[in-house]
């Protein structure tokens, strides 16, 4: 869906970091101002304008302004390159939930409160994020999609969630947010990187995320092509270094987890270990442990994933306390947002 940009943008033209910052804050998000700074800057200064950029569960469109809005800036971006951006736009959040949570866009002056009691009525948001971009300038960027990727490995060969961009021939650029299953996960990069150019951008918010296991591991899976330009906080920036195909994908990670098998997941957390210990990533060695710990959880190993947890040092990893105390108390989840419990017996 097309959004039309008719009013005035009330993004500065020009600005200093702190008003770029101030300006992509503005829209509630669970990202980090460094994670938004590396999107902008990413695509305002990196990107070359080539191919079409995807962005997967925007939310309320706080990444998405920031990916925007570095196109606009982009002077090799030609006025037709745009940012596909795909979600289900409902069942986040209760209605209640919802008009709580943009509040701060009601005290900032960018809604009036009648319009946001109306738009939150229901937990659909998609009537919600039109209205927080429309009235910007790079609006005009935006094309929205409404639908949703499959989460479970029987709607795999059913799912047309990317039909609307089955148009588009090759891809510059790929931020992943709303892969939130190993299905999803699948189903993103299987339909996606075959249609990347080498050099093209795949950008995942999760990656260091405790319980998104399914993220590295995709990672791991197809490590010959991909190689780590940058990570902020949670936000671990790849390229596609050369080609892939959908078939390559699928034979590498498959429908379930199970199929990997524990070695694989092993395999991943030492090699993540491994890399990010030689660039002193101290966040890259926590996940890996965690992401291994999830990982088992989910294969139904409870007693080999409690004792990689126990053998986590937390004063090691002081700065990111909270992951290990979230994957203390559930190491991940299932499909449909199912946690996994600890059993008495693990």
């Amino acid at each position: 869906m097309y959004l039309d940009s008719s009013e005035t943008s009330a993004a500065p033209a020009s600005f200093s970091l702190a008003e770029r910052d101030a300006y992509l804050a503005r829209i509630p998000t669970e990202t980090t101002r460094g994670e938004r700074a590396l999107l902008f800057e990413h695509f305002s200064r990196e990107w070359d304008g080539r191919g079409a950029v995807v962005e997967i569960g925007p939310f309320l469109g706080g990444t998405t302004r920031a990916i925007a809005w570095g196109m606009q800036h982009n002077p090799a971006a030609p006025s037709t390159a745009c940012v596909h951006t795909f979600d289900r736009f409902d069942v986040y959040y209760s209605p209640d939930q919802l008009r709580r949570t943009v509040e701060p866009l009601v005290r900032n002056g960018d809604l009036p409160a009648a319009q946001a009691d109306a738009l939150c009525a229901t937990a659909d948001f998609e009537a919600l994020f039109h209205a927080i971009h429309r009235p910007h300038a790079y609006a005009s960027r935006i094309r929205l999609h409404n639908s949703p990727l499959p989460d479970f490995p029987e709607e795999l060969a059913a799912s047309r969630a990317f039909a609307p961009i089955a148009h588009e021939s090759e891809f510059g650029a790929v931020f992943v947010d709303g892969c939130k299953s190993w299905t999803s996960t699948l189903y993103a990069m299987r339909e996606l990187l075959p249609r990347c150019r080498p050099g093209a951008a795949v950008i995942f918010q999760d990656f260091g995320w405790f319980t998104c296991f399914w993220i590295s591991s995709v990672v791991h899976a197809l490590r010959d092509h991909l190689s780590l330009v940058r990570h902020v906080d949670a936000t671990y920036h790849y390229k596609l270094v050369r080609p892939i195909t959908a078939e390559e994908v699928s034979a590498r990670f498959t429908p379930a987890p199970h199929a990997m098998g524990e070695r694989f997941f092993f395999e991943a957390a030492s090699a993540l270990i491994q890399s990010s210990l030689a660039r002193g990533d101290l966040r890259g060695e926590l996940i890996a442990q965690l992401h291994l710990v999830a990982a088992l959880a989910t294969l139904g190993d409870q007693p080999a994933a409690r004792k990689v947890l126990q053998g986590v040092n937390p004063g090691r990893y002081v700065a990111d306390a909270a992951l290990i105390r979230g994957s203390l108390a559930s190491p991940t989840y299932l499909p449909g947002n199912r946690p996994i419990r600890w059993s008495h017996a693990a």
